[in-house]
């Protein structure tokens, strides 16, 4: 059986959170994260959504169908963050990428026993009381349904 580290990644600091979670992974743990939308951006809201939001806007010239395309559901969003910190070009860069399975809230019900030995873990991160202070973040929830995601999950 085997066992995995579950991480809540509710108000936590998306970069910091996520370069922690891809040095676990690279070290061979595997990592279940949950409360993938609760996740926090620093900076001011306009700010972030002007930066997401004109890396949307990039396309090629000659068929713009071709590409590039951004993920815009936080879980995703979230995986693909963590890939960029990887040496995915490597096998054991693929490997750890595999390692890690991130759920936008809790773990649904059926994938529930798929992880019978799961152990709470704790990754320390910034405050988040100095970030609410000045109002200077917002969720990754947030940003997804700003750039397009349509939150429309199928309880199952």
């Amino acid at each position: 059986m085997q066992e995995y580290l579950l991480i809540d990644a509710k108000n936590k600091i998306l970069g910091r959170f996520c370069s922690q979670v891809a040095k676990k992974a690279l070290l061979g743990e595997r990592i279940v994260i949950i409360n993938a939308k609760e996740a926090i951006i620093s900076g001011t809201k306009r700010n972030i959504h002007e930066k997401y939001l004109t890396k949307l806007n990039i396309s090629t010239a000659t068929n713009p169908r071709r590409g590039p395309f951004w993920p815009r559901r936080p879980d995703t969003f979230m995986k693909n963050i963590i890939k960029k910190m990887l040496p995915t070009k490597k096998i054991r860069g693929k490997d750890a990428l595999k390692r890690v399975h991130i759920y936008i809230g809790a773990i649904p019900h059926r994938f529930q026993n798929r992880y019978q030995k799961l152990i709470p873990t704790e990754i320390a991160n910034a405050d988040k009381q100095r970030l609410s202070y000045y109002n200077k973040f917002i969720t990754l929830e947030n940003l997804c349904s700003r750039i397009g995601w349509k939150d429309t999950q199928i309880e199952a």
